[in-house]
């Protein structure tokens, strides 16, 4: 942008010095929670749906790209500003409405998901989607990619509680769908969410709210043979049970874990798993998932009822990032999903990449909806490392397709995973969706280095 064009976008907002240029842009902004990097020209912190509007008005005339931003937590490269764009921060768009008759929660982009769910459970209600980085990621951002998180195998995703979206397109035209729209017409909403900011700017979210779930017991679990873990989550799926929660760690994953903050029953484990049941039936579903465990040789089992004991359980999960990022100079984390089915053989597989790497490879995730979570870590970031790295990364592309699965269960596609596209969708399928990102966006501004490798 030029220095006449920076001033002219500076008169149409409502606090110009919400655009801030050059050395002035803060260091966070150049990147998210990747080391994918692009150090933007102008950064806007937009203060009202209006400053969005004119932005994008604004940049669609003078065909400048934009690359919109929540709190920058993502894991695939999709907020990071493409060359030569206004980088659109939308953290400050924030206003959380309740409507307990309806159940039914208004917010905006830059609220953050945990203070949705505290807002919500004040009135006896839950927002459910759960993303691990819950205290920190923004509404916004979970549109973006369709977040997933813990509880997702019993209450669903993000998208499956949108029910009404205000998003302004590139020309700056503003639309509504959903309860936003009194004319609900054709379901609009369904196509932004999870399109990871490539289509519009969402400024105004409504999601549906549930009442506030009884609590389950939380369950901690151990095995000697990672086979038995993922033989147990299969087993507990091919039960009927459905837990609230069901994540799985991997050996190397415990143990990362363990040496970041120590939780009783994880030395020497090959695998765990941490369960949380339903209220319904909750000792009835204790019971039968215990026997299962045990049944399939576990080596530790506890069971806690109480919230905060069973928090510290928790931790074991929720430090993962943390405990990766503290003992690993290179650390790029990778998220696939396959049928529940070949789940045992995406862990193993896993594994055995780490048995013959010079790298440390660990996974985790929502074992339930078969959403894995791989770490590719390194105490040292060196060219070779992150060369075999790649090529590890490619190989669990291929493998993940090869058993049915899907490149991404919840980070989205963004900068990392644009080369690996073509493995799963055929020429037909990207042009589709080439074809619908050029109905919202001809010029192919928003967003436009994401998701797609090549201009088709």
């Amino acid at each position: 942008m030029s220095p006449l064009q920076i001033e002219n976008l500076r008169r149409r907002l409502l606090a110009p010095e919400s655009l801030v240029t050059g050395p002035e842009i803060h260091e966070d902004y150049a990147h998210d929670a990747t080391d994918h990097t692009g150090t933007p020209e102008c950064l806007l912190i937009a203060e009202t749906t209006d400053d969005v509007v004119a932005a994008l008005k604004f940049c669609h005339r003078e065909r400048i790209p934009v690359t919109p931003r929540g709190t920058g937590t993502g894991l695939s490269g999709g907020c990071v500003a493409s060359p030569g764009a206004l980088l659109l921060s939308t953290e400050k768009l924030k206003s959380i409405e309740i409507d307990p008759t309806l159940k039914v929660a208004f917010c905006g982009p830059g609220d953050i998901t945990k203070e949705l769910q505290d807002a919500a459970l004040a009135h006896g209600l839950a927002y459910p989607p759960d993303p691990a980085s819950y205290e920190e990621c923004s509404m916004g951002g979970n549109i973006a990619e369709n977040a997933g998180g813990l509880r997702c195998k019993r209450f669903g995703v993000t998208r499956d509680y949108v029910i009404g979206l205000e998003a302004v397109l590139m020309d700056g035209s503003l639309i509504r769908t959903g309860v936003l729209n009194k004319n609900r017409g054709f379901s609009l909403g369904d196509v932004i969410v999870g399109s990871e900011g490539t289509l519009a700017v969402v400024t105004r979210i409504a999601v549906r709210l549930i009442d506030q779930p009884g609590p389950g017991d939380t369950i901690l679990v151990a095995f000697k043979r990672q086979r038995d873990a993922a033989q147990t989550v299969t087993d507990i799926t091919r039960a009927g049970i459905i837990p609230s929660v069901m994540e799985f760690l991997d050996g190397d994953a415990a143990a990362c874990a363990n040496e970041y903050e120590k939780t009783e029953g994880l030395d020497e484990a090959a695998a765990l798993l941490l369960l949380e049941t339903s209220d319904i039936d909750r000792e009835l579903q204790t019971e039968r998932i215990k026997q299962i465990c045990e049944k399939n040789d576990c080596s530790y089992l506890r069971t806690e009822s109480d919230a905060e004991r069973a928090d510290n359980l928790w931790k074991v999960r929720r430090n993962m990032t943390y405990a990766a990022k503290d003992q690993a100079e290179l650390r790029i984390s990778e998220d696939v999903a396959v049928p529940n089915s070949q789940f045992p053989l995406l862990v193993e597989f896993v594994s055995e990449l780490n048995r013959r790497s010079g790298l440390r490879i660990n996974s985790y995730g929502h074992a339930g909806d078969g959403n894995l979570h791989v770490n590719f870590m390194a105490p040292k970031d060196t060219p070779e490392a992150r060369e075999e790295t790649e090529r590890h990364i490619r190989t669990l592309m291929q493998k993940t397709i090869e058993l049915g699965g899907t490149l991404s269960g919840e980070h989205g596609i963004g900068l990392a995973k644009r080369p690996y596209l073509s493995l799963e969708f055929d020429s037909h399928t990207l042009r589709a969706m080439h074809n619908v990102k050029s109905v919202f966006d001809p010029n192919n501004l928003l967003n436009s280095d994401k998701i797609f490798p090549t201009e088709k």
